[in-house]
């Protein structure tokens, strides 16, 4: 199988010392493509020409990797085969659709677009040139939720008659926002604690249970403005918030079981119980419950536990564990999930990634629950 050779948007010219604000791509996206055999990494663009030269020479990265200072230039280098997005949502359209009109196969982290009709273009877009596609919704490769959808779909809960997920923001600050990610307090941004936060996890479950038939919702904000804390700790005046800090959605799913998400703001930084997320998936012959640590949904946190309960059995502790390719395993483990869905996408295992179109149904979904909440926007 021939080697893939990418072009990554976004790999920012001085090595952070932690993930942080746009730190993405060097923990999750770089690793792959330096590690894995079915990857190239052949050129880098960034928002200039001399930034992408800095990045180059920060990661010391081989000399015949290019710089482009432009994403249509980068599109237009035929030694490119995938073009990699990693930059703020608001840049995915203007950087996706002239790779996509040179040819390019195209992976772009979640969100797709900053909006609904931005996802549903570039997927049209796609399926017209019939290019390959894949999108950032890491969670879908995690072992942990592998193994849920599994056991769901193997039959062993017997029909799935509903499904109960409590969730929270813990791990993220009520006090403060993080300097340069201010667009995440926007609702219009596209970008932001409601489609990316929640969207992250929404994706996954209807990835395992399959999307809703009917639903309501009610979103709250709680807290309507926040200060930022800048690179000397110093914090600047409160700037506005809109996103919700409270996601409630229930109805009833197409496989006709009920299905209630309750997401919550937790101020105090800490869930009761070191507990981020609790979700239960009921059936006639057993219950399945998943509970993870604090942090971000995608990230494949390692205090992770899966529990079942089947009819006449007791209660057991499900092994998720996989074995990895060899440079997955050796990368942090919030960006392992990256390497499991490139790794698919080189290997043409579509179940476990989404492409432009599977993206596209996520996006609608969350444009439902805003629209069914009655939500400012």
């Amino acid at each position: 199988m021939a080697v893939t050779r990418v072009g990554l948007v976004g790999l920012i010219s001085k090595k952070p010392e932690g993930l942080g604000p746009h730190a993405w791509a060097a923990f999750a996206l770089l690793p792959v493509f330096l590690h894995s055999p079915d990857y190239e990494l052949v050129a880098l663009c960034n928002s200039s020409l001399e930034s992408a030269r800095r990045a180059i020479e920060a990661y010391e990265l081989p000399s015949s990797v290019k710089a482009y200072g432009n994403p249509e230039d980068l599109a237009k280098d035929p030694d490119v085969d995938l073009v990699v997005i990693s930059v703020g949502v608001g840049k995915h359209f203007q950087i996706a659709k002239p790779a996509l009109l040179e040819g390019k196969k195209v992976f772009v982290e979640w969100p797709l677009g900053a909006s609904t009709e931005e996802a549903e273009i570039l997927t049209t877009l796609a399926r017209e040139k019939n290019i390959k596609t894949i999108v950032g919704v890491q969670a879908r490769a995690d072992p942990l939720i592998l193994k849920v959808r599994e056991i769901v779909q193997s039959g062993k809960l017997g029909k799935i008659t509903s499904s109960n997920v409590l969730g929270s923001t813990s791990g993220l600050p009520s006090h403060f926002w993080f300097n340069g990610m201010d667009y995440y307090l926007d609702i219009k941004s596209g970008g932001n604690l409601y489609h990316i936060y929640f969207g992250h996890f929404l994706d996954s479950f209807t990835y395992v249970l399959g999307d809703f038939e009917t639903l309501q919702s009610d979103l709250k904000t709680e807290i309507t403005e926040i200060p930022v804390m800048k690179d000397d700790g110093t914090l600047t005046e409160p700037l506005k918030k809109n996103t919700p800090d409270h996601v409630l959605v229930q109805g009833r799913l197409k496989s006709g079981a009920m299905a209630s998400i309750a997401y919550r703001w937790c101020y105090l930084q800490e869930a009761v119980g070191d507990v981020g997320i609790r979700w239960i998936v009921s059936g006639t012959e057993g219950e399945l419950e998943l509970t993870t640590d604090q942090g971000s949904w995608q990230m494949n946190f390692p205090n992770r536990k899966l529990k079942l309960r089947l009819r006449g059995k007791p209660e057991e502790d499900v092994d998720f564990s996989v074995a990895n390719a060899g440079f997955v395993q050796n990368m942090e483990y919030f960006g392992q999930n990256s390497g499991r869905i490139l790794d698919a996408f080189a290997n043409g295992d579509q179940t476990v990634y989404a492409d432009f179109s599977s993206a596209t149904q996520t996006h609608k979904l969350l444009d439902e629950i805003l629209k069914k909440s009655a939500h400012e926007l």
